[in-house]
């Protein structure tokens, strides 16, 4: 640890070899939070997310060795990355947290601090990993990934609605995509009342006039 910082240790000038090793660094911690993200999500993992949660570690690395100990560079690169706009909705908190997660590592790394980025790396996967094991532990089975389609000129959410009250106890849109076959496929993360329910609440929703490709998946 102690080479690692006085290799990434930046000078009056900055070395090429320095910020080759704080992006490799960036990186593999970078494919470190991605899996655990993987590993520990409730439904789809879409592959633009985790690849977003290693290029975003890696940008702010890079946006850390821009700045080094210039204020003024600071706000600089405050004013011009404000003209970003995001358009997708983050709908579940637990995403912003890994957007969160990725942020710190990869300004620990751009500060020359790989003690902190690394440690911080490892404590943080280890309490996620054990927090999403408890949650197997205790949901009986009763978690599932279900998706269906419906067609986009019609509002089916409240017929499908009534069956949700019905059996779950919860539910979460992870997914919702337009396809060519002029129809709208949804994603959602659902907790059922009891996991002895799933045949009756996968037919009750099969049964719904317009909804098809109804299919569930135990998480």
């Amino acid at each position: 640890m102690e080479f690692l910082n006085e290799v990434l240790a930046l000078s009056s000038v900055t070395t090429i070899g320095a910020v080759i090793l704080k992006l490799l660094l960036a990186f593999v911690l970078g494919v470190v939070i991605a899996a655990v993200y993987h590993w520990t999500h409730f439904g789809l993992a879409g592959k633009s997310f985790t690849d977003t949660l290693i290029i975003l570690c890696m940008l702010i690395a890079v946006v850390m060795v821009v700045i080094g100990d210039s204020i003024a560079l600071a706000f600089s690169l405050v004013g011009a990355l404000s003209i970003i706009r995001f358009r997708t909705v983050v709908q579940d908190p637990r995403d912003i947290a890994f957007v969160f997660f990725s942020l710190a590592i990869g300004m620990a790394v751009g500060a020359s601090d790989p003690a902190v980025a690394i440690t911080g790396t490892f404590l943080i996967s280890v309490i996620i990993l054990a927090l999403h094991r408890w949650h197997l532990l205790t949901s009986n089975g009763t978690g599932f990934t279900l998706t269906f389609k419906t067609t986009p000129d019609q509002d089916y959410e409240g017929v499908y609605r009534s069956i949700f009250r019905k059996y779950l106890v919860s539910d979460r849109l992870i997914d919702q995509e337009a396809k060519k076959s002029d129809t709208v496929e949804f994603a959602f993360y659902v907790k059922l009342k009891s996991s002895k329910q799933w045949l009756s609440f996968f037919q009750e929703l099969s049964a719904l006039e317009g909804i098809t490709g109804v299919k569930m998946a135990r998480n």
